[in-house]
Parts: C-alpha cells; structure tokens; sequence
C-alpha cells in the first residue's frame, strides 16, 4: 500500500528536494504536490530553510579569517611512537593499557553502548508485540460494545470468490465446495471460521502461538484513503498458518479485512462488504394474532401485505433478493427462483408468525445460490483506459487501484439496491392507496429505512472518490433539481440519479464500457454525486 495516500513525511519531503528520490517515488510524490497544497506549503518551507543555511555558510565564510600558519605533519611524531610500541613486548603493553584511565573510560563507554544497543533491540523487537496484544485486546472490548447484527464479508483466494452473511440469523451451513475446503483448512490451523474477519477470531489464534512476531503499522483505509487504520502482521514457525494480517479502523478499532497465509503459499482473504439491513429504527411492526384464532377472510388485506413487506425488510430480503409479494384471494403470496436453502429458511422464518402466508420458492438446476462460488476465468488482463491510468496514479499504482475498485463497486451495488427499493414501493404503494394511518407509518418507516441506508452508501462514495477526482481537476456544477410535491416522483427522480452515478463510477472502475470523456467524466461524476444528494434530500422531507 503506498504510504503517499496520506500525507509523505518531511524526510520523504528532502530527499524529493534533494533529487535523491527514484523516479518512480518522484513522480508519486509529484502526483501528491499538485493536488496538496499543505504538502506544497511544507516543501516552499523546506526550500526556505536550505536557502537560509546556504546563504549563511557562504556570509560565514568571508567573515572567518585566514588560518595564521600552515598545519604541521603530523606523520613524523606518528611514525615515532609506532618505533618505540615495537621495542615493548606486547604483553607488557596490554598490562599498562589495562591499569591505565583510558581503559577505565572506554570500558564505561562499551558498557553504556552495550546497554543503549539491548534497549533499542527491546524497543523494536519487544515492542510491537505487547502492542498487537493491547490492540487486539481493545479492538474485541470495542467489537463486544457494538450492537450485533447480520453483515457480509467477501471471501477470496488465489483462484475463487464467494460471499458469506456472518451473524446469528443465519444457520451455520456449508453450502458450497468452497466453504466446506476453507472451514477444513482454518479449523486445521486454529482460526474460527464462523467469524474469520473479527478481533476475537484472530485473538484467539495470537494468543495460541508459542512463537511468534509481530508489526503494528499505521495505513491508510482502503475504502477511504482520507482514514487511518491499523494494520497489525503477525509471522509464526508455528501451526499451518505462516503469516496473518488484521486491519482495524483507528476510529472505532472495527476489523475491515484480514489476510491468512498458509505454509503451502496459498492465502484467503476477507474484506467487510458491509452490514445486512438491521430492522428499521422505530418500525412499529405490531404482533398479528395467532392464526389459530384470527377468523376466516375472503381476501388479504394491504395491511397483511405490509407486515410480510415489514418482515423481509429486516432481513434485507428486498435489496437484491430475487423475492416477490403479491395479495392472490385470502393470501399474501411469498415466492421466489433461485434462492439458497440457508436465505430460504431465513425467510420463512420471518413471516412465520403473520397469518395468510403463502411460500413459493422453486430451485431451477439453472438458479445461482446466494453464496456461490465465482470462480476465475483465465484472461489476458485488459489494457487500462486513460481513465484508470489517472485514478492509479492518484492512488498509488495498479494493486492498489484492484483493491480500491472492487471496494467502491461493492459500494455501488448496494446504492443501488437501495435506490431500486424506494422505487418500487413508490409504484406498489402510491398515494391514492388506501390504507389505515398505522400502514401509512409503517409504509414511511420502511421508506425513511432505506433512504437513510442510501445516505449512508452515497456518503462512502462521496468521502472515498472526491479527493481522487478533485485532484484530476474535477469539480461539482451547481444545478438545481425539479422540485416534487409527492414522494412517488422523487422517488423515481432518486433512482434515475442514483443509477447515473452507478454508471460513471462503473467507466471510472473499467466495470462498464463508456465514452466520457477523461477530462469531463471526474467532473460529471461529482456532479452526479451532487444531484443524487439534493435528490436523496428532498425525498427524505417529503417523507418526513
């Protein structure tokens, strides 16, 4: 990871003065000047001061007088001493150096460097162990406080990919070939793979080590390059497991990704994707009656429909499941293709207890399951765009600009999830529909939910892409919005928005194929941010 993602430091500052910088290192920090004017302000005063110390070795020189004499040889006198030291015997000589003060000053002096070189091999090597410990330790105190609650992790190795949802809702399952090598593999080594990316996992595996060593550095976010986090690598001689590394946020010490490498050069990887829909903040879903005592209808209400809607939305079921609702007669019909068994029991689980419900799932051979492994295809890696070419330069080279790409599309995918679920409770539940002030509440909690969650991802967009494209020169137009009197068209008005921007962010990443411009696209795509924002906003007060 290039440390000049953050700000370089005044030695780095030097050298580049200096031109003892590579090339390559001149160029980043290049890079780095043109778009950080606190950085340029620090050289201007680099700049400054060896001017000054310049300027007063030469007025120092011409105020300084002329030695009186020559030096004298001192080579003779040299030559001399080493005469007489041939005429002693050795053994005489080492007797007088012992009983003499000069061997008394440079004995103290060996001593004292014998004991600043054991503090110093203290310092670097000791060190850091106690503080991944003490970080470790913190970061599950912290981890423990938090509330808990479902999220999903990206699981990579060399050659597969795959999604897990980590928390209590869901059963702990081996759906794929997969999960079932990596659960082998981990348990093998120690490491718990019910939560592998979690302070407490790694913990657990540090503290079983006989032998190890350790390194706690300080890097950037990968997702937010304006962040801090701790990077704590830990190396052993022990176990199936040759190396880890954790990354915690400075912030709140909550773990972002993690690194296993085994002793057989494979390695797996776990990043934060991000958390499942948690229940909406004061959703005043109310308890229906039992189904043993609720009399017979004719017909399912817009009511019961709500409450099978409330249910899967706190569980995520509508951003991205291939689930549908429908009122058929006196039921509310719950169906779905393609579902896997472990998200299939997850949802009849949540409507369980609200009558006149129908479940129809169907599994085609076709269908993909929710955790299925993507498996790499092999390919000749495509050239990147003059568009990629810039954001790899901006932060820090190739590696760096994969890592950051797969973190904003992940990021992307779930905005627009979001933005799609607004719109199609806009078209299922207009304003003329009826229904009974308690529907209507729910009905905006749900909204008032999603909304906040689309906040949410388009401010980690936000944060993360507007120092790369303001450094390309890029900068937001003021435009101004149609305003709308009902939420129904602002609604529609935000995901029109939201999948503008999910466009030219994916041209930006090279996920999608397109013809902005390389000047123009750092510029529309704030813009985009921008128009998303005021949109996001004038929804959220008509919902209010």
């Amino acid at each position: 990871m290039s440390s000049l993602r953050m700000h370089p430091e005044d030695g780095l500052l030097l050298r580049f003065i200096d031109g003892e910088l590579p090339v390559r290192k001149v160029r980043q920090v290049g890079s780095h000047l043109e778009a950080c004017w606190q950085c340029r302000t620090e050289v201007e005063e680099l700049q400054g001061t060896v001017a000054d110390c310049v300027h007063y070795r030469k007025t120092l020189d011409t105020l300084l007088p002329e030695p009186p004499s020559p030096w004298s040889s001192l080579y003779p006198e040299f030559a001399r001493i080493d005469l007489e030291l041939t005429q002693e015997p050795w053994f005489e000589r080492f007797k007088r150096a012992l009983a003499g003060p000069a061997f008394r000053r440079w004995g103290v002096a060996v001593a004292a460097a014998v004991v600043v070189a054991v503090a110093v091999y203290q310092q670097f090597h000791a060190a850091p162990t106690v503080e991944a410990a003490v970080l470790l330790k913190k970061a599950v105190s912290a981890a423990a406080t938090r509330p808990g609650g479902a999220r999903r992790i990206l699981v990579q190795t060399r050659t597969q990919r795959m999604t897990r949802t980590i928390g209590s809702r869901l059963p702990a399952a081996k759906t794929t070939a997969m999960a079932v090598v990596l659960e082998e593999r981990l348990e093998a080594a120690h490491f718990s793979w019910e939560d592998p990316l979690s302070a407490k996992s790694y913990q657990t595996w540090f503290d079983g080590l006989a032998s190890k060593r350790d390194e706690v550095t300080t890097v950037a976010d990968p997702s937010l390059p304006a962040e801090r986090c701790y990077r704590i690598r830990t190396t052993t001689p022990d176990g199936q497991l040759s190396a880890a590394s954790l990354m915690l946020r400075a912030t709140d010490l909550s773990p972002i990704e993690s690194k296993l490498e085994f002793r057989d050069d494979e390695w797996v990887e776990f990043t934060e994707i991000g958390a499942v829909a948690a229940p909406a903040s004061g959703l005043t879903r109310a308890t229906p009656p039992s189904i043993a005592t609720t009399p017979p209808k004719a017909e399912a209400s817009i009511s019961d429909e709500l409450q099978v809607v409330a249910a899967l939305h706190e569980i995520g079921a509508d951003l991205g499941d291939p689930v549908e609702v429908a009122r058929t007669g006196s039921s509310v019909v719950v169906s779905g293709v393609g579902i896997s068994p472990p998200r299939q029991k997850q949802i009849r689980e949540a409507v369980a207890a609200i009558p006149h419900v129908q479940i129809q799932f169907s599994d085609p051979a076709t269908a993909a399951a929710a955790d299925a492994v993507v498996p790499d295809t092999p390919a000749s890696p495509a050239k990147p765009s003059a568009i990629q070419s810039r954001v790899e330069q901006q932060i820090g080279g190739r590696a760096e600009f994969e890592r950051f790409s797969s973190q904003i599309l992940d990021r992307n995918e779930a905005m627009m999830a979001r933005a799609y679920a607004l719109r199609t409770m806009a078209e299922r539940y207009p304003t003329e529909t009826e229904m009974t002030a308690e529907d209507r509440q729910l009905l905006h909690d749900i909204l008032r939910d999603n909304a906040a969650g689309l906040t949410r991802e388009i401010g980690v967009i936000d944060r993360a892409l507007t120092p790369v494209l303001t450094a390309m020169g890029g900068s937001a137009g003021n435009r101004s919005i149609a305003p709308q009197s009902t939420w129904e068209p602002s609604a529609e008005a935000v995901a029109r928005a939201a999948h503008r921007v999910e466009i030219l962010v994916s041209v930006m990443m090279g996920a999608t194929p397109g013809n902005a411009g390389v000047d123009r696209l750092p510029s529309d795509l704030l813009s985009a941010i921008h128009d998303l924002r005021a949109e996001l906003e004038q929804f959220q007060r008509l919902i209010q």
